[in-house]
This record gives C-alpha cells, structure tokens and sequence, in this order.
C-alpha cells in the first residue's frame, strides 16, 4: 500500500510517499512545466493507491488537471478535514515537507473515504471563472459608486469624470460576462431545471452549478453540507447545547442562495409561509432567512433528482 500526499506552493511542489511496509520518501520538484513532468514520472514509477492535494488557490490547479487527465486517484482534500487531522497525530511544525507528508498519511488512514476528482467539463470551468470574475466587477461598480459619493462630498470634482469612464468600463465589462454566463447556462440542461423554482434566477445557478461539485447535484443532504447551510451541535454534559452555522462552505456559493432566499420569500408561497413560521417561534430574520436558504438548496437538489430519474426512466445517458 503506498499513497502521496503534494504540498503545492507557487515556487515548489513537495511530494511525500507513504509506504506501509517502508519509510516515507520526499522528492521536491518546482512547481513549472518540466517540474510537473518529473513529478508525475515519479508518481507513475511508484504508483500510489491515492494522490492527496489541499487547495491552493490557483496554484494547485495545473497539477490537478494533469494528474486527472493522466488516471491517478487524486482527491482534494477538505483544509478543515486536514486541520483536524492535524491536531490529531500531534503535530507541531507546519512546513511543507512536513504537509506533504500529513496529507500522504491523511490519504492512508481514510482511502476508504476518499472521494477521487474528476475534470469538470470545460463549460463548467469556464462558468465557474466566470462566475467569480463577475462577482470581482460588481465589487469594484460598489465601490466607484462609493469613490464618486464621497468625491462628491469632498469637493473633489476633476476626479469625478475619470471615476465615471472607469464605471462605465465596468458596467461594459458586466453586462459582456453576464451575456456569456447566460450563453453557458444555455448549454447546461440542469440549469432549466433549477431556474423552474421561484427565487433561483441566472446568478443562483449559475453558482451553484459552477460552485457545487458535480458529483454532489441531486443530493440534498450532502449539498447542504457542502455549501456549509448545515447546524453544527455542542453538547456536552450537562452543558447548554449549542447550534451554530457550518459555513464551511464556499462563501459566495452562501451569498448567492441567502440572495435567492430573500426573492423565495416575496415569490414563492411555501417559502413564505416557512420564513413567518420561523418568525413565529421566535427566530431572528437572519436566521430564518438562513434555513429558507437551506431549504431552498434541498428543493433545488430535489428537483435535479428527479431530473435524473426521469431521464434514467428514458433511457437517456
């Protein structure tokens, strides 16, 4: 049995095997082209069990995409999972051998458990950089908004102009990503789906067809927990029990259904009457407006069951 585990930085890739029958072994390779090549010429002589990578920013992408377009079992793991396993084997260092080498032994301990990745589909990719190129415009529109008021306020008129051609360069930019999201939500059947419910416009599923891993659509229970929607309890003996929000999900993914969770409750009737009901018993609005998110999650998980269903009834692939 044998399984890697690469700590990927920018400068470097550190690989780490983890044998059950001999020592660890560390290789270093730089994290360019040809480095990539010489690592995956190692992985291909030892041939691990599993490939285990933690998520880093974009840096980690490229290998990604080469160590699943060559077939090895590579699985991204969660950093919160990898904190805790931390924790566990006592670990008091953090360096990048060292990383290596935790996610070579975290991949050990819980194959059973792992979950290989598979490429997404080159219109989910580009959805997905789109999606977060989108939200990066609307943040930088908020905030000319801000600059032009408070230059209004300060007297600063020479610089409203040249704010005003950069907003218009913006909004330009916008409405063209906008217009592409629209052209690949087109192609993407599951969008039609999960655009039928009240409160799921472009922008929702956009992202959570971009945001949410393809191998988790139409499963309501492990979707939420993804998407970070799900309590968290603390009991412990005669201790008050406590609930908190996850939110270990990714944090536009969260934005963009609490979004729609606020148009379900003008639109959809059932939303409607499940938000008052939560009023009712006493839950703050943000709270409930939460759990709306949360169900809204579900029913759009739901609804892409039994998609699938159906077309699986057809004989359709």
């Amino acid at each position: 049995m044998c399984c890697a585990g690469i700590d990927v930085s920018k400068p470097h890739l550190d690989l780490a095997l983890v044998f059950s029958t001999a020592k660890p072994t560390r290789f270093r390779f730089p994290n360019t082209p040809e480095g990539r090549q010489a690592l995956l010429a190692a992985l291909a002589h030892h041939r691990p069990d599993w490939v285990a990578l933690e998520p880093t920013g974009p840096y980690h992408l490229p290998l990604l995409h080469l160590l699943a377009q060559r077939g090895f079992p590579v699985a991204l793991v969660n950093p919160y999972h990898l904190a805790a396993f931390r924790r566990a084997a006592g670990e008091r260092n953090k360096t990048d051998h060292q990383d290596a080498l935790l996610l070579a032994r975290y991949a050990l301990v819980y194959r059973e458990e792992l979950q290989a990745y598979t490429l997404p589909p080159e219109t989910l990719r580009e959805l997905k950089a789109l999606v977060g190129y989108r939200e990066d415009l609307a943040r930088r529109e908020r905030a000319i908004l801000n600059q032009q008021e408070a230059a209004h306020w300060a007297g600063s008129e020479e610089v409203i102009p040249l704010l005003q051609r950069e907003l218009a360069c913006v909004k330009e930019l916008l409405r063209e990503v906008e217009e592409r999201i629209q052209a690949l939500l087109s192609l993407i059947p599951e969008a039609e789906v999960l655009m039928a419910l009240p409160g799921v416009g472009p922008q929702v599923a956009a992202a959570v067809l971009a945001l949410l891993p393809p191998h988790l659509w139409g499963q309501a229970k492990r979707a939420a927990a993804y998407a970070g929607l799900i309590p968290e309890r603390e009991v412990s003996g005669k201790s008050v029990e406590r609930s908190r929000l996850s939110k270990k999900g990714p944090p536009l993914l969260q934005r963009k259904l609490f979004m729609g969770a606020l148009v379900a409750v003008r639109h959809d009737p059932r939303m409607r009457a499940f938000y008052h009901r939560l009023l009712s018993r006493g839950k703050r609005k943000k709270q409930a407006l939460v759990a709306v998110a949360h169900k809204l999650l579900r029913c759009m998980m739901g609804r892409l069951r039994e998609y699938y269903a159906n077309r699986l009834g057809q004989g359709v692939a």
